[in-house]
Parts: structure tokens; C-alpha cells; sequence
């Protein structure tokens, strides 16, 4: 999603004739807070739309979702008019990442064995990779990749590189160990995932 989005929100309720006829294909469930939503993309094709939710909502292993996203799209046999109709894509819950590249997402916790001190250099997390692995650790595929310190934060961005091998199952990963060593003292910053937009506390794992 372009940080655009983000920066200049358009609501929903300024959606076109298009966008407003996409909300009434197939199995696409009434919304009446468009004011709520963002538009994401409005097009002849496809229309997205996301919220971002009350409250965030915790599940496992470091994951919080903090959106709503909808995506309405053409697609099927051709109506009377030649075009096919609009239908639901996708509709759930989510959070906003960073676009790492060539890295994947991962959830990040602190590990409940160690906990870190005021004077502590290492920060020992645990990394559970969200892609397809075969139900493996994520050893030595988990990246720093950036790190930034001020006065009252350590913000941390962290991904994981793909797996070797053509074909993987998606039941789940373990979290991987992971440590990551500091310029100077923790003291009283807090640790933050700043891959997650907008950054967040990295919560206590266990």
C-alpha cells in the first residue's frame, strides 16, 4: 500500500459511482461507517479499502492486528453488459508493514528467559517468521535490517529471508532465537518493531 494512502487519507464516503457499485457485489457485507474507511485503490477493477480497528487485537507470538481490510474485485463470467461482476476478494483483519524487499514478515517478541537488564548490550529476542517454512525455525535467515536509537527508544526492524526449496507447508512456525547487540546500555528505552507502521512496543513473549 503507498505511504500516500497513510499520509493523505481519502474517506470512503468519498467513494465514486464505481466504488459504490463495487459495495454491492457478491457477498460483499453492508458497511455504513464509510467515513471510517480509507480508500486504498478505486478502479474499473478493484476497489480496497482499509480501517483501522478501535482497539488492536492481540493473538500469538508478538502478532497484533490493528486494521480492517476489503478488496472487492472483477471477476467470472461476463454479465449482460459484457464485463464481469463484482465480488468480495478478501476481508480480515491485518496490520501495516514496511516493504523490506527481498525480506519477509516476521513477528517479534522479547524472550521470558532473559529478559533485558538496564545494562544490557544484547537484547535476546524471539523471531516467528510468518511465510510458509515447512513448520521450521527461521536460523540463520532472521536480518537486522535497521536500528535506530534515541534518547527514549531503540527501534528495531527486523525480517527474515525465504527458505531453500521449492515446495514448503504453511502449518505454522516456531519462534527463532535471535539476538541483537547494542552500541551502548539499554538503560530505560524501550525496545520498539519499527517495521510496523505505526511502530510499536515490542511486547514481552511466553
Amino acid at each position: 500500500m503507498p505511504l500516500r494512502v497513510l499520509e493523505k487519507p481519502r474517506p470512503a464516503s468519498e467513494l465514486g459511482p464505481t466504488g459504490r457499485e463495487a459495495l454491492k457485489g457478491e457477498e460483499v457485507r453492508r458497511i455504513d461507517d464509510l467515513p471510517t474507511w480509507t480508500i486504498v485503490e478505486e478502479s474499473d477493477t478493484r476497489l480496497a479499502l482499509i480501517r483501522e480497528l478501535d482497539e488492536p487485537q492481540a493473538e500469538r507470538q508478538g502478532l497484533v492486528f490493528t486494521h480492517e481490510f476489503l478488496a472487492v474485485e472483477r471477476f467470472g463470467s461476463p454479465g449482460p453488459d459484457g464485463r464481469p461482476g463484482w465480488h468480495m476478494r478478501s476481508s480480515g483483519r491485518c496490520d501495516l508493514r514496511k516493504d523490506l524487499g527481498e525480506l519477509g514478515v516476521a513477528d517479534v517478541t522479547l524472550d521470558p528467559a532473559a529478559r533485558p537488564a538496564k545494562a544490557a548490550r544484547e537484547v535476546r529476542l524471539l523471531v516467528t517468521e510468518r511465510a510458509c517454512a515447512s513448520g521450521q525455525r527461521a536460523d540463520g535467515r532472521v536480518r537486522l535490517a535497521g536500528m535506530e536509537t534515541t534518547a527514549t527508544e531503540i527501534r528495531l526492524i527486523i525480517g527474515v529471508a525465504e527458505a531453500s526449496g521449492a515446495v514448503r507447508t504453511c502449518q505454522g512456525n516456531p519462534p527463532t532465537p535471535f539476538t541483537v547487540r547494542l552500541d551502548e546500555p539499554l538503560g530505560d528505552r524501550v525496545l520498539v518493531d519499527a517495521s510496523i507502521h505505526p511502530p510499536r512496543r515490542i511486547p514481552a513473549g511466553g
